[in-house]
């Protein structure tokens, strides 16, 4: 054969080789996101992609025989046909005929290896990243037919496979997610510090899945300061409530919180009032609707969803005893993704308030989790673990009996002073934030 003619059957083995790095690389690193959009819009590459990427360890075995075969003939064809004439010129050096054989070889080698690497891999592997979604598209047909004529070879290797790692007594892996949820919040911090979305969104996507880890007795209101209407009190008294607290419902309950006998709707009362005035003598009771139970441990995902399948903004906390633990209300779970929301009845009232640098006040319901947040701090950073979920919780574990004005719990850098009470609950902390001194934790009074 002449050699312009192995040339050329060499340079066409490294194309291969090449073009099968690529499109590996291509096929492995595209984002399926866009593919399904563009499946979705009738996009059949993209469809045909999906396909073979269900199918991730068959895909990479067919491009790896690819690239195996492309590579042996490479090494073979070059060997044989580059070695022999190169020997030859060799042996015209003062060198023996066998040592110019061997040079030759060595050399045929180590070229046909390096231009393999560069121009086989690294090359196409560089552009397939930078066009990756436009090189899948465009080799999706050529790796589909390519997987059609080595299925034999593929299914032998995977079978030959299977037996070793069962001899090995490993498992055979599942199906891996392409993207996990530590990955996906990886992501979207870098590409909230490039610019590619705003801290905002950044923050929403973060508090959405965070949501699906909390239970409803983290975002609940607690029994204590629950506002309640006495069952027995006449609706005026239940429209003085509406109107001191600016609430739209009120639990109606019996002689304790646990005798919950529903729920009073302030849009109901003022169309009963308005219709008929002697209603206002009569008891709240009869005009309460059916209450909604959920336990304190319940998913909040799941409570969320249960409020909208019940079509109420509301629903009763029940503990593991049956007793009455607190409220939740849509309101409340939609806060945990979105943050806080305020109407014009609210009061101008942050439970997180900075009054100097380092320095937070902090209502005493405020979560522990909440405070690290705002801090950048990990819980870890505490030197202990709680089971008590709100800052004034963590101030009462640490003290071992109910706090008092005056009280200060160290928790690594944070110092918690209690600023005030309300009955047995703390109500106001003061926050201190001292990196210099992470490794204290301890009491004072």
């Amino acid at each position: 054969m002449p050699l312009l003619g192995e040339f050329v059957i060499i340079l066409a083995l490294l194309a291969l080789n090449g073009y099968l790095a690529a499109a590996e690389i291509a096929v492995v690193s595209v984002r399926r996101a866009h593919l399904h959009a563009l499946a979705e819009e009738g996009d059949a590459a993209a469809r045909l992609v999906l396909r073979l990427l269900e199918q991730p360890s068959r895909l990479l075995a067919t491009i790896q025989v690819g690239v195996t075969l492309a590579t042996f003939f490479t090494s073979a064809v070059g060997a044989v046909s580059l070695a022999e004439p190169l020997g030859t010129a060799l042996a015209r050096l003062p060198i023996g005929r066998d040592q110019a054989a061997a040079m030759a070889l060595v050399m045929v080698t180590v070229s046909l290896s390096f231009t393999s690497i560069v121009l086989g891999e690294l090359v196409p592997k560089t552009l397939a990243v930078q066009h990756a979604e436009r090189l899948a598209l465009l080799s999706a047909r050529p790796l589909a037919w390519l997987a059609r004529i080595a299925a034999p070879i593929v299914w032998l290797l995977s079978g030959a496979t299977n037996v070793v790692l069962r001899v090995l007594g490993v498992r055979h892996p599942g199906r891996v997610p392409s993207v996990t949820r530590e990955e996906l919040l990886t992501l979207l911090d870098v590409a909230a510090s490039e610019g590619a979305v705003s801290r905002e969104e950044a923050r929403l996507v973060e508090d959405a899945f965070e949501f699906g880890e909390i239970t409803v007795r983290t975002v609940m209101i607690p029994r204590v300061d629950m506002v309640t209407v006495p069952a027995d009190a006449p609706l005026e008294q239940a429209v003085e409530q509406f109107f001191r607290t600016g609430l739209s419902r009120l639990p109606v309950v019996g002689e304790s919180p646990d005798d919950v006998r529903g729920i009073l709707y302030v849009k109901d009362v003022f169309r009963i009032v308005w219709q008929q005035p002697e209603a206002r003598t009569q008891p709240c009771h009869r005009f309460a609707r059916p209450a909604v139970y959920v336990p304190e441990h319940t998913p909040a995902r799941q409570a969320l969803r249960l409020l909208r399948m019940r079509r109420t903004k509301i629903a009763i906390v029940v503990d593991e005893f049956g007793g009455v633990a607190g409220l939740v209300t849509l309101e409340d779970l939609l806060e945990r993704i979105v943050g806080e929301i305020a109407d014009e009845f609210d009061p101008d009232y942050e439970p997180l308030r900075e009054i100097a640098p380092g320095v937070l006040e902090v209502d005493g319901r405020v979560s522990l989790d909440e405070l690290l947040d705002r801090l950048e701090l990990d819980e870890e950073e505490l030197g202990a673990e709680f089971e008590a979920e709100s800052v004034g919780g963590v101030i009462t574990e640490c003290l071992g009996r109910f706090p008092e004005v005056g009280d200060v719990v160290k928790l690594g850098s944070l110092e918690l002073e209690v600023r005030s009470m309300e009955g047995r609950r703390v109500r106001l902390v003061r926050v201190t934030y001292r990196p210099e001194s992470r490794e204290e934790t301890g009491l004072e009074n």
